[in-house]
């Protein structure tokens, strides 16, 4: 196996997920997912092996609605979907061509997109569209709709808050209605941000509370330790001890496969050996590269969209404290520290937090486990989930 970061990993190649899809499958069987992962964990090669694999008693599909602004948009997506495999078996969506016959005179026959005459049908249309699709096969229909967080975020931007709740709203009624059903959300953004500024915007209802949130981990120990050994001999790297150097890899980057990759490709790239001592060098430099080769300024730059301006100085002393204290702080602890260090002007939450609301900062840490920057241990101290993003944080920081 040849080292690949952030390339199109095959299906056949991807290690370690068996167990987790699986899993998935078996959920599947009884509800609808949530999956969630941080970046670079491999969500997408799960949900590829996962499509190229899929057993025989479900019926799948995949769509990136990341570009998506709209109901409608959406909807056309799903419509695109099932009229595609439909024409496939030689069928034809019945429901969905007598709806749009009647809402607006249109012919069903090679129609790709759906006229804004009948956007405010959308929800008609979404239910005939499934329909259609369940009439035709007995299989459980599994929807993965990658990105559909940012989805919702661009259909807010672009329209407001109730298309957004109700495209929520109606999905969460169409899964209710169809045993056969099910849908898979993921996406880069947590859908627990879009909900809460959809509660803030006045929607109560809690449209996923149906379906069971799943995440993809990083790799275990064994299956760490097997790509890395996989991908060392597969770029035919000379090697004294290859499962020091493989040991060594794994620990440098907390199992995480994308960056499995890129410390195997950056050894090829020096002179085809493989080393303990090589491996941290090459992922010391990386915390350190201006041109983050791995991208991990994305870590601070999501903060200010994820938490707002006034939340934003918490947020940061919160990460800045845990960084520096490796064995974790308590929430005392750390709120006696953050009361020492934050300006309580002018953000009405570090004023907050400096007076000792202690609420406020643990919904605050909540939000930062389920972003997965921050882990609650069984002592009940707070420490930074991975020791990878500790060291960049550090860096990144200029913290001692």
């Amino acid at each position: 196996m040849k080292a690949n970061p952030g390339g199109e990993i095959a299906p056949a190649d991807v290690i370690g997920r068996d167990r987790l899809i699986q899993r998935l499958w078996e959920t599947l069987d009884r509800q609808s997912v949530v999956l969630v992962a941080e970046r670079r964990m491999g969500k997408s090669c799960v949900i590829k092996k996962m499509l190229a694999e899929t057993p025989s008693r479900f019926l799948a599909f995949y769509r990136d609605v990341e570009g998506i602004d709209t109901p409608l948009g959406f909807v056309e997506r799903v419509y695109q979907d099932v009229t595609a495999h439909l024409g496939g078996i030689k069928r034809s969506a019945r429901r969905v061509r007598g709806l749009l016959k009647e809402l607006a005179g249109l012919e069903v026959a090679g129609l790709v997109k759906l006229p804004p005459a009948v956007a405010a049908h959308w929800k008609t249309i979404l239910e005939k569209s499934v329909e259609d699709l369940l009439d035709e096969q007995s299989h459980t229909v599994v929807l993965f709709w990658d990105e559909l967080p940012l989805m919702l975020q661009k259909i807010r931007a672009a329209t407001d808050d109730r298309a957004a709740m109700e495209v929520l709203d109606t999905l969460r009624a169409l899964r209710q209605t169809y045993d056969r059903l099910r849908m898979v959300y993921t996406g880069s953004i947590g859908l627990h941000h879009v909900a809460s500024s959809l509660r803030e915007a006045g929607h109560v209802n809690d449209a996923t509370n149906d379906m069971r949130t799943i995440e993809v981990p990083p790799l275990a120990d064994d299956d760490a330790l097997y790509l890395a050994r996989e991908l060392i001999q597969g770029e035919q790297l000379a090697c004294g001890d290859l499962d020091a150097a493989a040991s060594t890899i794994t620990s440098a980057v907390d199992n995480i496969p994308f960056y499995v990759h890129h410390v195997v490709s950056q050894m090829k790239d020096r002179g085809d050996a493989a080393s303990c001592e090589l491996a941290e060098a090459i992922a010391s430099a990386a915390l350190r590269d201006p041109q983050d080769p791995w991208h991990l300024q994305h870590y601070r730059e999501r903060l200010r969209e994820y938490y707002g301006q006034d939340r934003l100085p918490v947020v940061l002393a919160v990460l800045d404290s845990l960084a520096v204290h490796e064995a974790g702080l308590a929430l005392g602890d750390l709120a006696r520290e953050l009361g020492s260090s934050l300006d309580p002007e002018p953000s009405q939450t570090a004023r907050r937090v400096v007076e000792g609301d202690l609420e406020l900062l643990r919904g605050l840490l909540i939000l930062l486990q389920r972003d997965h920057y921050v882990q609650q241990e069984t002592n009940n101290t707070y420490v930074f989930r991975f020791s990878l993003l500790r060291r960049w944080w550090r860096l990144n920081r200029s913290l001692p």
